[in-house]
């Protein structure tokens, strides 16, 4: 169904000019031999249009980037924030309302005899409002001064550091355990350390984001509180992916999952 979803939003006509702004930028402002530097694709829709998560749910398509970079150059996977509730015409999908920007680190070779690095991204993306605006492979570049010793962007420094407060993560301090009842999946959630995990009843409103489709992102999802410092989250199973060992994705809370403060976002594996 997700397939075929994603075709007919393909098919879907866009206008002369993508309302998506996007812009390839960098937080080092000079790189260095065998340094690794974060560069992020810093995505802007305009008000009523969102883009997608690295899952997108029942419906929409991820964004994606190819790179064209120096030889030994090596770029890493696409550091994705903790991601929102969307809506796609009636249907409910995974992605981002706002302003974003993922982060994706680059290593440059131990032997850097070029005075600047050239940074190419193809970049293909969907965003959507009323109308759904498909981009396919459109090129962006970047090029950065090598240097001795590398140094930060001032300019850009800001936004990447609200970038990486925003990613999930894993949290020794909170345990998850996932049962699965014909087309139900229950996912629990414990602290594992109470000394430093959040009080359950403070965490408000949770939402469990699919890495891999297994939940419908359609559907609904009941969460219980207690008895005890347990959360409770019944999850609707997708008819169209096959279950699978493990259940991976985000839970995502109003307030940090630790008493200090720290991720929204819980990634559970």
């Amino acid at each position: 169904m997700k397939q075929l979803l994603a075709a007919a939003l393909l098919a879907l006509p866009a206008h002369a000019e993508n309302p998506l702004s996007v812009a390839l930028v960098s937080e080092a402002k000079t790189i260095a031999a065998g340094n690794t530097f974060m560069v992020g694709l810093h995505l802007k829709p305009p008000p009523g249009f969102h883009t997608y998560w690295k899952h997108p749910g029942i419906v929409g398509l991820a964004t994606s980037v190819e790179w064209s970079l120096p030889p030994g150059f090596h770029a890493g996977e696409i550091q994705w924030p903790a991601p929102e509730t969307v809506k796609m015409a009636r249907y409910t999908a995974q992605g981002y309302r706002g302003e974003t920007l993922l982060m994706v680190p680059v290593t440059a070779p131990r032997d850097l005899p070029i005075a600047a690095a050239k940074i190419t991204a193809r970049v293909s993306w969907m965003c959507c409002g009323s109308t759904c605006h498909p981009a396919a492979k459109v090129p962006f570049s970047i090029t950065l001064p090598v240097a001795e010793k590398g140094a930060g962007d001032p300019a850009t420094l800001p936004m990447f550091q609200e970038s990486r407060a925003k990613l999930p993560a894993t949290d020794p301090a909170w345990s998850s355990q996932v049962e699965r009842d014909g087309k139900r999946i229950v996912l629990t959630l414990k602290p594992s350390d109470p000394a430093i995990a959040r009080d359950v009843n403070e965490l408000g409103t949770l939402r469990f984001f699919t890495a891999d489709g297994q939940v419908d992102s359609n559907g609904e999802q009941k969460v219980a509180i207690g008895p005890g410092q347990v959360v409770r989250i019944e999850l609707p199973a997708s008819e169209h992916v096959a279950a699978a060992d493990s259940l991976p994705g985000v839970v995502v809370a109003e307030k940090s999952w630790r008493k200090a403060g720290g991720p929204l976002g819980l990634e559970v594996r």
